[in-house]
């Protein structure tokens, strides 16, 4: 698609009060950067921000654009229009963006066409600080994050290991006074031994040297355990408080995010977290203590040079802090395209027989290459930078050296000054270096680290959308009476599916839900699993709203059987117990008879001990749904959701598996969704839904009787397709 950018038309300032603005993440090359559309009564104006601050880059008056429309493109999502006949790029961001940018291109739409403008309840939420808007599911500026706020919140993880945070404070300081003995130690040996020629005294003073070397050592040994075990037992924690906290989330967030993306933050972004809890904040607390500890001790040796000495030294500190700024931007980026690169893998990876079966190898290859120069290109940046900025510190320092070698050369001459305190010095000052060039390279601990925990915190800050409600209900013996009470749902605020729909099931009630493809039916199962929460509406249980059920109680009562039935890499036996863990063999036994699944499972070699695979692979569809009708069955729910639960299989599996059913709805509330409608004849009730509401109640037989109704057509195309194979089969 090409991009128009017109030469700017006028500035934000001379227009009239702003309606709506949405902030990008990407720039109009399509590169990472921060972007604004601003839309007043009168223009659509784009600014991007640049290193001599935000620019303004093109506007469009509102009254010339026409036809908007949000456009999906390589991981990206824009904004588009048409202005003068040309299509043009009004903005563009990341898909993490893309809920954003479709509300307001859903607004921009209505101002053109003159329509009111949806409330403001659909723009995304702000910063409270600086306005900007906050990223999708985030309630964290990264405009305003405060990093020292982020790494006491990492410390907050050493619940129960306050002694050994103070044990390794005392090591740090003790450490430090060790390190600031020898220099001392060898100016008492040239002033008061090697000059004054006390050969008694030569013996003593080395063993003193000695041992303040060999209690150095001892100090580093125990400091060093002791920061391992911390950032060991921290680490554990925040991935356990990570792993639990998506635990919690709902499908919704998992619909917004890929699974190599939220590995990333799992895997590489927790590992950076214990990189810098072990190797970065120990050593950058010990190098401060250097850092305060020598320039102390230089005064105490002499103070008319010690001035002259430190003189380099803020100049140095002003540098760090300056580059720590620009790498915190750098290890951003870095780890914005370390995210998608996990994410374009995880996803060819799962579909490599896709791939393979359209030939997409050589596209898939160049598509992650690009992901690759990507991560590279910022890795690149942030390695010259430090390339950089290492030896511009190293000359400074050498500079420090040659003042001490000049001051303190001409007081020995002068005599203000003795050799031992001129080799003091030195050694002093060669130890000053140590600090101040390892701050530089923690620079790029911390800042990958605090970036990384930032990545995190976002995650474990979210809040949950399914959780118990603090008035929660506990229900533990359910009769399953269902009712649907006004419902409306949409998985995107832009584009509703559910509309307004109303609905009673009896308890004991089997209901057959029927309808075309895209129609509304498994929306409306998520939503009676809790999968999600209606936008708008209530269901209810017993006529308890199910928001306000204790989710341990509604679980335990609610069991679904669908189409593709995950398994987990285990046993057939592990599978099958997965609802209820203290189940015995004998009551698994019994579930997987019920199933009609027993015969296979004894068959094995291993039997119910069988390995099923990754995602049950070494199992054939029909094996598969046998055992996920048991693990239902050992559940015992009082209401059972069927989704597609004999689509796929053969007609003598489907028969096996219908046998298996019927055992399991008797004295259930059931819903069920079925590919073949001949399975629902059985039902006390079929509902058709069609886009997104309720078109038609009754029997099977009561449906069939309505004139040019839809059951009626989804059924006659049915047997039409039955003719059909048939047909072809006898050929």
């Amino acid at each position: 698609m090409a991009t128009t950018l017109p030469s700017p038309k006028a500035d934000e300032g001379s227009n009239d009060d702003v309606l709506f603005s949405v902030e990008a993440d990407l720039n109009h090359r399509g590169r990472l950067g921060t972007s604004r559309l601003v839309v007043t009564p009168i223009e659509a104006t784009r600014y991007e921000q640049t290193p001599a601050g935000e620019q303004l880059v093109a506007a469009y008056p509102v009254a010339e654009l026409t036809e908007t429309r949000t456009e999906q493109l390589v991981d990206a999502y824009a904004i588009v229009a048409t202005h003068e006949g040309r299509e043009v790029e009004l903005i563009r961001s990341t898909n993490a963006r893309s809920l954003q940018l479709s509300d307001t291109e859903r607004r921009l739409k209505n101002l053109i066409e003159g329509k009111p403008l949806p409330p403001d309840a659909d723009a995304p939420p702000l910063c409270p600080h600086c306005k900007r808007p906050l990223g999708e599911d985030s309630q964290v500026c990264p405009f305003c994050v405060d990093r020292g706020k982020t790494l006491l919140r990492m410390f907050s993880y050493t619940h129960g290991l306050r002694l050994r945070l103070v044990w390794g404070t005392v090591l740090t300081l003790s450490g430090t006074l060790v390190q600031i003995v020898p220099p001392f130690l060898s100016k008492f040996l040239i002033d008061n031994v090697l000059i004054k020629r006390e050969l008694s005294m030569l013996a003593p003073t080395m063993l003193l040297i000695l041992g303040s070397y060999a209690l150095n050592m001892v100090v580093q040994i125990a400091r060093g355990r002791n920061v391992s075990y911390l950032g060991m037992r921290i680490t554990v924690a925040i991935r356990a408080s990570l792993f639990e906290k998506l635990q919690s989330l709902s499908l919704g967030f998992y619909d917004r995010r890929n699974v190599g993306s939220i590995m990333s933050r799992m895997t590489n972004d927790t590992g950076a977290l214990y990189e810098v809890l072990v190797d970065g904040i120990p050593v950058l607390l010990q190098q401060f203590a250097l850092l305060i500890g020598i320039p102390i001790a230089l005064f105490m040796t002499n103070a008319r040079i010690a001035p002259y000495v430190i003189i380099p030294v803020p100049f140095v500190l002003l540098a760090v802090r300056m580059f720590r700024q620009r790498m915190e931007r750098v290890w951003s980026r870095f780890w914005h395209n370390w995210s998608r690169l996990g994410g374009t893998l995880n996803g060819v990876l799962q579909g490599t027989r896709v791939v393979k079966a359209f030939h997409g190898e050589n596209r898939e290859v160049g598509r992650f290459e690009r992901r690759i120069k990507d991560l590279s290109r910022t890795g690149y940046l942030a390695e010259s930078s430090w390339a950089t900025f290492f030896p511009a510190v190293q000359f400074t320092m050498a500079l420090t050296i040659v003042i001490t070698w000049w001051f303190g050369g001409r007081g020995v001459i002068a005599g203000t000054m003795t050799l031992g305190q001129l080799t003091a010095f030195v050694a002093l000052v060669g130890m000053l270096q140590q600090p101040l060039m390892a701050l530089q390279r923690i620079i790029d601990w911390s800042t990958r680290a605090l970036t990384a925990a930032e990545r995190v915190f976002e995650i474990m800050d979210l809040p949950d959308d399914i959780a118990d409600a603090p008035d929660a209900v506990e229900m533990p013996h359910m009769r399953g009476a269902i009712e649907f009470q006004d419902v409306h749902f949409g998985y995107d605020r832009s584009r509703e599916v559910l509309h307004g729909l109303d609905l009673s099931i009896g308890a004991g009630e089997m209901i057959g839900l029927v309808g075309h493809s895209g129609a509304g039916k498994s929306t409306l199962i998520n939503l009676l699993m809790r999968f999600y929460d209606p936008t708008q509406g209530t269901i209810c249980f017993d006529g308890v709203d199910l928001r306000k059920i204790s989710l341990d109680d509604f679980r335990r009562q609610v069991g679904v059987v669908l189409q593709e039935n995950y398994l987990f890499p285990g046993s057939i036996r592990y599978n099958i117990a997965y609802g209820r863990p203290e189940a015995t063999l004998e009551e698994i036994i019994e579930a997987a008879k019920a199933a009609n699944a027993h015969d296979f499972i004894i068959n094995f070699p291993d039997g119910y001990d069988t390995y099923v695979g990754e995602r049950g692979q070494r199992l054939s569809g029909g094996e598969r749904q046998r055992i996920a009708i048991a693990r239902a069955i050992l559940h015992n729910p009082r209401v059972l959701i069927l989704d597609e639960a004999t689509a796929s299989v053969d007609t003598q599996t489907e028969r096996m598996i219908q046998e298996a059913l019927e055992r399991l709805v008797s004295g259930r509330t059931v819903v069920a969704i079925a590919h073949r409608l001949s399975t629902l004849r059985n039902a006390d009730r079929l509902i058709v839904i069609d886009e997104g509401m309720i078109a038609e109640v009754g029997t099977h037989a009561e449906l069939l009787e309505k004139e040019g109704g839809i059951y009626r057509n989804l059924v006659e195309m049915q047997q039409e397709m039955t003719k059909v194979q048939a047909n072809f089969l006898g050929e």
